[in-house]
């Protein structure tokens, strides 16, 4: 959001188009953190360049875990269980498969959407042209790179 802020400001922006930006920055980095968490866990390092369960080895919380973690579910017992140890490799590979067909993955990529999509709203109230082209472009590749 600072960044977004700090470029409007520079820009020469209205106090309006600042807020604006300020806003879709906030809305824009959510998405783009969740669209990390979903690559972590649904994307091949071929396609992504990322080591799948990266975030996990490195006991990084995602919202993927987290919504896991919280579950009162008993199916999901096991696999609370194994995102609470440390992981090794054997681990990770046991937990990728699980976590890619959980409802958390898809809960994920589906709260990833409704920020992209809110972001892009946002812009609307800024003048058509290539600044805005651009930043719409970016809510585009964001969710595109989880696809």
């Amino acid at each position: 959001a600072t960044s977004a802020r700090f470029g409007a400001m520079l820009s020469g922006a209205d106090q309006a188009h600042i807020e604006t930006l300020t806003a879709f920055g906030e809305k824009i980095g959510i998405a783009f953190q969740l669209a990390d968490d979903v690559i972590d866990i649904a994307s091949d390092s071929s396609q992504s360049g990322k080591t799948p369960g990266t975030d996990l080895k490195e006991g990084v919380p995602t919202l993927v875990t987290l919504q896991i973690m919280r579950s009162n579910r008993a199916e999901d017992a096991e696999l609370k269980a194994l995102l609470s140890a440390p992981m090794d490799d054997a681990t990770v590979a046991r937990v990728i498969p699980q976590l890619r067909q959980h409802q958390a993955l898809k809960d994920a990529r589906i709260q990833l959407h409704q920020l992209a999509d809110e972001a892009k709203s946002l812009l609307t109230t800024l003048p058509a042209g290539p600044a805005r082209s651009a930043l719409e472009n970016l809510c585009h590749a964001i969710v595109e790179r989880t696809a």
